[in-house]
């Protein structure tokens, strides 16, 4: 056989390779899909003026038939604005819904009819969550070209979603635009947000999500540049009946502080300083912080503690650690009250702390021996002031240096008499 033969390779015969079809590109045309939505609702006339559920019903029909997932930013413009909004804030002027946020009354019954269409339909449409976070930011960022009637609505539909988690508060971080704070549109838009939703829900659901949110130490940035001070914040938030903000405003600063010392406290240590310098520090940082206790010291002391992770060797580890950290803790325990405050925080580390929990006697042994904890402090503790938490395992583990302090105070009765 020929090598030409060889090299010859087996064909088919009588097939033809078919070309694959580029896939079909659909063009993205959010005004037809706001003429075919829309299209009933303007239909339906003063029919449907006032009827949310017939409005929601129709919304919900047209689902079946047009892509909601595709247009679903401009479905929530729709919803809100009535139109698509364009560059410049300006609304399409062909075909606004009649029922949109922006078109029916402000009347609070009225708003939180609309958060309840927006519900429902988050329930069938999942996406559409997603979808009015996105949109919101772009119709917030022209608070400055709505009526003051539309931003009140806007105001009260957020505040109303938020407060029943159907949003998050972060979709107010857009307000943080130059041209809209100095001008004061984004403090006065959110001071409004913050009544409605402390309205709805309790200061403490309300602080969670300002947290969540990453705003609880950012609300000085929605203020205008030569007003951007804690003063300022105070007397505005105050004035509007919001002390609570206030409150947040003021522990934020003061956790962010605490932190701050328990990292030089940290450092402090490593550097071997000595314990009269971070007295010292510790004095000097009561003085800037306005409102700190000695409760307050005693534990960003005892958080700046490392007792390290190796469990053969943390009874040994407590005890150095204490060692030299007691005369430092000594000069901050001058009360009872903070002796008590000091035996909770460390209840509550050895708690949380599986490596410690067993040693926790050893802890409080080494702490009275420094002459920071007191017999009397002690035994209130035990009687009256233990935590809930691990209450069971720390009395049994306690029961014995408790009875022996007991005994010791007994014997010490004895030869006062």
């Amino acid at each position: 056989m020929s090598s030409a033969a060889q090299s010859q390779k087996p064909a088919l015969q009588g097939v033809k390779n078919k070309q694959r079809k580029a896939a079909k590109v659909v063009k993205h045309d959010p005004g037809s899909f706001q003429n075919s939505l829309l299209s009933p609702i303007i239909e339906a006339g003063d029919s449907i003026k006032g009827d949310f559920d017939q409005y929601l019903k129709i919304i919900k029909e047209q689902s079946n038939n047009l892509d909601f997932k595709r247009y679903s930013e401009t479905l929530c413009e729709l919803l809100i604005i009535g139109g698509q909004l364009v560059p410049g804030g300006i609304l399409t002027e062909d075909g606004l819904n009649p029922m949109c946020l922006f078109e029916t009354d402000e009347k609070p019954e009225t708003v939180r009819k609309h958060v309840e269409v927006f519900e429902k339909l988050k329930r069938r449409l999942k996406y559409l969550e997603r979808a009015m976070e996105n949109s919101l930011p772009h119709i917030l960022q022209h608070i400055n070209n709505w009526t003051e009637l539309q931003n009140l609505k806007l105001e009260t539909f957020i505040g109303i979603a938020c407060a029943s988690q159907l949003l998050p508060l972060s979709v107010l971080s857009c307000l943080n635009k130059d041209y809209l704070v100095k001008e004061g549109a984004s403090l006065r838009f959110i001071t409004q947000v913050f009544k409605v939703y402390l309205q709805e829900q309790s200061i403490e659901h309300f602080t969670h999500s300002l947290k969540k949110a990453k705003l609880d130490g950012n609300l000085l940035l929605f203020f205008p540049q030569n007003k951007r001070s804690d003063e300022y914040l105070s007397r505005h938030f105050i004035a509007e009946g919001l002390q609570q903000i206030v409150d947040i405003h003021k522990n934020k600063l003061s956790d962010d502080a605490k932190k701050l010392t328990i990292k030089t406290l940290n450092t402090m240590y490593e550097d071997e300083e000595k314990p009269q310098d971070i007295v010292a520090y510790l004095k000097n940082q009561m003085v800037a912080n306005k409102g700190w206790t000695e409760s307050d010291i005693v534990k960003c002391i005892w958080d700046s503690i490392d007792f390290g992770n190796k469990p053969d060797q943390m009874e040994a580890n407590i005890k150095r650690q204490l060692e030299y950290w007691s005369p430092i803790l000594e000069v901050f325990t001058t009360s009872p009250k903070t002796e008590i405050n000091l035996l909770c925080k460390v209840q509550k580390s050895c708690y949380e702390d599986v490596k410690l929990m067993k040693h926790f006697r050893h802890a409080i042994y080494c702490l009275y021996q420094g002459d920071v904890l007191s017999e009397a402090a002690i035994l209130y503790w035990s009687e009256k002031a233990m935590l809930p938490s691990g209450k069971a395992v720390f009395t049994k583990q306690m029961a014995p240096f408790i009875e022996w302090l007991k005994t010791a105070d007994e014997d010490d009765s004895e030869d006062d008499e």
